[in-house]
């Protein structure tokens, strides 16, 4: 891997093409435990990379994977195996590498963070899990935006709803921008618990404090004493201000960013209740118990030691962050992180695109994509390759996007916009026909036999008869579907960048570094 930089390496395998499909068709035809020795201790057809006598190492060209990559295989294929290659080959590059992984497959973990130590930088590995919180850095994932309307369609992009036009979606969406608005009028950047507390607990106290910032900026000094605010609560101090904000400021210094927010105040309770009816339970898990010191980090508390980092900084300083979003316990919970965490990459890719000099590469990997995906995401796929985003899913079956995003219009988007294929066993029959589908025809070969025999009505006794053979052709799948479903473990097919098929089969990395943690995990 260190000899070769420019290059990304697949293990070994060989180019498939005409030949190879032609001697699996003849294979196919026949009864292969004929031909090849039954051993039910293997899994898999391991004939099927014996069809090339010799094997070569695969490389990639490293500029071919801007195109991204998809990952396709069922359960113990192969995909961490693949995503330790690499993970490792990033790490070891000098990259910034992200991994979302909403298992928390510890595996998984561990090939990054011995990645960092096979580098000589084992600082640059940082680690975020929410069932591990004393271990986990602190992630801001609302820290990076370039408007602030972004926040607000950052939590509104995991609140359940029936699309676009939802009006509860878009009414909590609304909500969510108004209190931003306010943090802004402030100065204070907003948390998830900070956008939690003025939802729930009501705008009073935000309406107040950023009334009378502004008023103390436009108006005279004496505002307050006209006003007489010292006697009322923190409700009837927010109505007067209000009122003074409606009668009197608003035709002479008009702000329309707390426009909003007024407006919000002077909503009717009981109505604004149900309309974020289904945006409270999102923010509640988002900011309960051990989550909200983690996803609201606050950089005053000094009884927290934990670091505090952010998608920016990890890419900025070259680091490797390991995400596990724990989906195996709560599947809701670890879903709506990994979705917020993509929307912040999306919003940094978009800030390198349009401001950033000399971008370094950015590789990110998300295992079980399905889990995740959402809009920003699909941008990612779209638009990250001008921001230096290389992005590698992985996925056991397309349904699964399609389930997720709830189109399979959506779920061909996705598809349609990585240039590498990888895909390794294959149990589903509708991504075994989409696979080879996206794989070039071929001519097979086959022998045609005909034989016949014929007698005249009027002598029977006279007959003739006939055999004959023919060599034909038809047009075939160049790797057969039902191949896929029979591929061992860490073997795969693969459509590279520029239409490069390939055969392989991948290693399972070892090196002094998985050593000297085991000895010191016993010691």
């Amino acid at each position: 891997m260190r000899k070769h930089p420019d290059r990304l390496w697949f293990g070994w395998g060989f180019d498939w093409g005409q030949r190879h499909s032609q001697l699996a068709y003849e294979i196919l035809k026949r009864d292969v435990s004929g031909i090849i020795p039954t051993d039910h201790g293997r899994m898999g057809a391991a004939w099927v990379h014996g069809l090339e006598v010799k094997e070569n190492e695969v490389f990639q060209p490293i500029s071919h994977t801007a195109g991204h990559t998809l990952i396709v295989g069922t359960t113990g294929a192969g995909k961490t195996r693949l995503f330790d290659i690499l993970v490792t080959q990033a790490v070891l590059r000098g990259e910034a590498v992200i991994v979302i992984d909403p298992k928390g497959d510890k595996d998984l973990r561990d090939c990054a963070e011995r990645a960092c130590r096979l580098s000589g930088q084992p600082g640059r590995f940082v680690h975020f899990h929410p069932a591990f919180p004393e271990n986990s850095v602190r992630l801001d994932p609302l820290r990076n935006f370039n408007r602030s309307s972004e926040v607000a369609s950052r939590i509104a992009s995991v609140i359940p709803g029936e699309g676009g036009s939802d009006p509860f979606k878009a009414f909590g969406q609304k909500s969510l921008d108004n209190i931003v608005q306010g943090l802004f009028a402030l100065e204070q950047r907003p948390t998830l618990v900070k956008l939690r507390r003025y939802l729930e607990g009501g705008s009073a106290t935000l309406v107040v404090r950023a009334l009378e910032r502004y008023f103390d900026r436009v108006l005279d000094d004496g505002w307050k004493n006209r006003l007489n605010l010292k006697a009322k609560d923190t409700e009837g101090r927010a109505t007067i201000l209000v009122r003074h904000y409606r009668d009197t400021v608003q035709a002479i210094h008009p702000n329309m960013d707390l426009e909003g927010l007024v407006s919000m105040f002077e909503h009717d309770r009981t109505h604004f209740g149900k309309m974020v009816a289904s945006l409270l339970p999102v923010m509640n898990m988002l900011t309960s118990g051990t989550l909200g010191p983690l996803l609201s980090p606050d950089p005053n508390d000094i009884d927290d030691t934990r670091p505090i980092t952010d998608s920016a900084r990890i890419i900025n300083q070259a680091q490797v962050a390991y995400i596990g979003l724990d989906s195996l316990s709560d599947g809701m919970v670890g879903s709506a992180i990994g979705s917020i965490l993509l929307a912040d990459l999306a919003s940094v890719a978009g800030d390198r695109y349009n401001y950033g000099v000399d971008n370094r590469p950015v590789n990110i990997f998300v295992d079980e994509a399905a889990e995740v995906i959402n809009d920003p995401c699909i941008q990612l796929l779209n638009k990250g390759r001008g921001a230096k985003f290389r992005l590698s899913i992985a996925t056991q079956t397309f349904a699964d996007f399609a389930a997720r995003t709830g189109s399979e219009a959506k779920a061909r988007q996705i598809l349609g916009n990585v240039n590498n294929l990888i895909a390794l066993r294959v149990m589903d029959a509708e991504t075994q026909e989409y696979i080879t589908d996206n794989l070039p025809k071929t001519r097979l070969k086959y022998i045609m036999r005909t034989q016949g025999v014929s007698t005249h009505s009027s002598n029977p006794a006279v007959f003739s008869g006939n055999i004959g053979e023919r060599l034909m052709e038809e047009e075939g799948d160049l790797f057969a579907p039902q191949l896929l479903g029979q591929l061992p473990d860490l073997h795969y097919i693969a459509k590279l960048s520029g239409g490069r098929i390939v055969k392989g089969r991948l290693p399972v990395l070892r090196s002094e570094a998985d050593e000297q943690a085991k000895s010191g995990k016993k010691s």
